[in-house]
């Protein structure tokens, strides 16, 4: 454990009287002792100091220096306050912007999905460039063709957007809610943080109704309440078990509050639904096979659905020019914000640089008003490194104020660009502060 100053002082006393007290013995008067005892220890701060260096490495004494100085430059600082608040508060819009922005852009752009493989994980739509449409669903007969002919996708999961009725979760309300086969959360990756998903065995016209609330609704309209597993629920004509509440997870293709299984919605289970081939209403999801690429798979349902197309050519137009899309499912959710995120960005950067070169000029101009009372320190002995250290003691006390206002304003910021960002991609919804705020923010500082 490293002594602190006063018992340093305590050991130099007690060497001290030891020595005092062998010189008494040896015969010399009480005052002689003592001057000769502190002729032979020397200059005491100086001893102190030496003592200090053998707990204390050099880093430690320079930034105790750099501490002291911090100290006078926040002095100094004080009597020239609008200078102070005008370099602070350009530094804490510039770090600020960019720590948000930042924030939004790693949450949206960068950060991986919580769905488990997510690297296999592939999106599949439809679009109709010649009538304008970039997304179209699927009908259940297009989804039983693209099954039978492709071999790169292991398995495929289903998710249909559907409004109920809800009743026996407070006040009856209608709902957003998802219908799903039972391929769908294992095709996904995503897992539920109470009770169970939906399976395969609850597939079928026979199988019971069940039900798996979204974490967002679970939380904000439910209030985490863990009893709500197992109670028995009314979705539209239809009743349902609630089995499980879903993993917080980006809420995609559609922000729902309750996913079901097929057998409670009757639509799902009607002609029109199961026979008309023009009847799309399904979101495709797939899971690479293993070895299969993103790329072999595009090649394959691209001919597939061709193949489809011409097979039937009654149920699509040839001015439509239906084509189908394979991309990464965090690719098809970040892609449509990916621009309008970047080019924020680099707005943020051009504005933290015009920040930094106004401060810079503001530093200089103090400097050189200072000119004099540096002359003066240079004088009284103080050399180049103890003056460039103080200019720097108030450059830092200068840039951690600006970035501890900019920290400050990032939060609201944040929240500004991710409801913006939100227009464009549901993941902008998730998006969190986090450690990395304090990381970006310090960065530029």
């Amino acid at each position: 454990m490293r002594p602190d100053d006063r018992e340093l002082d305590d050991e130099i006393r007690g060497h001290l009287a030891i020595e005092v007290q062998q010189r008494i013995d040896r015969g010399e008067s009480p005052e002689q002792a003592r001057l000769n005892a502190l002729r032979q220890f020397g200059y005491l701060p100086q001893m102190k100091e030496e003592m200090h260096r053998v707990w204390y490495s050099r880093w430690y004494d320079v930034a105790e220096a750099m501490l002291q100085e911090m100290r006078v430059g926040l002095r100094s600082l004080l009597r020239a306050k609008g200078l102070a608040a005008t370099v602070v508060i350009t530094l804490a819009l510039g770090i600020g912007a960019n720590a948000a922005i930042f924030s939004v852009v790693q949450g949206v752009l960068l950060r991986p999905l919580v769905n488990r493989g997510e690297e296999r994980l592939v999106y599949i739509r439809q679009g109709a460039p010649g009538l304008g449409a970039d997304s179209v669903a699927f009908s259940v007969p297009e989804i039983k063709d693209i099954r039978e002919r492709a071999t790169t996708i292991e398995s495929f999961g289903e998710f249909s957007t559907v409004e109920f009725t809800l009743v026996g979760l407070g006040d009856p309300r209608v709902i957003q809610a998802g219908v799903v086969d039972g391929h769908y959360f294992d095709v996904v990756g995503l897992r539920a943080s109470h009770g169970r998903l939906i399976e395969p065995s609850d597939d079928g016209p026979k199988a019971a109704g069940v039900a798996v609330l979204t974490n967002r609704f679970w939380t904000q309209s439910l209030n985490s309440d863990p009893s709500v597993v197992g109670k028995t629920i009314q979705l539209g004509t239809r009743s349902a078990t609630v089995i499980g509440v879903l993993e917080p997870s980006v809420p995609y293709p559609a922000e729902t509050e309750i996913i079901s299984n097929v057998v409670t919605s009757p639509h799902h289970l009607g002609a029109t639904m199961v026979t008309n081939r023009a009847h799309r209403m399904t979101e495709l999801f797939g899971r690479l096979a293993p070895g299969a690429t993103l790329e072999s798979a595009r090649a394959e349902l691209t001919a597939a659905h061709a193949a489809m197309v011409r097979e039937h050519p009654e149920a699509y137009s040839a001015k439509a020019n239906v084509q189908v899309s394979v991309k990464r499912l965090r690719d098809q959710i970040a892609s449509p914000a990916r621009t309008i995120l970047l080019v924020l960005l680099a707005a943020a950067a051009v504005v933290f640089v015009i920040a930094c070169s106004n401060v810079a000029n503001l530093i200089l101009a103090r400097s050189v008003r200072r000119e004099g009372e540096l002359a003066v320190r240079a004088a009284l002995g103080g050399g180049g490194g103890a003056l460039r250290r103080t200019l720097l003691a108030e450059s830092l006390v200068l840039c951690g104020a600006g970035a501890a206002l900019g920290l400050l304003l990032a939060r609201p910021v944040m929240s500004i660009v991710s409801r913006f960002a939100s227009r464009f991609s549901v993941r902008a919804l998730d998006v969190t502060r986090d450690a990395g705020l304090l990381w970006v923010g310090g960065g530029p500082a």
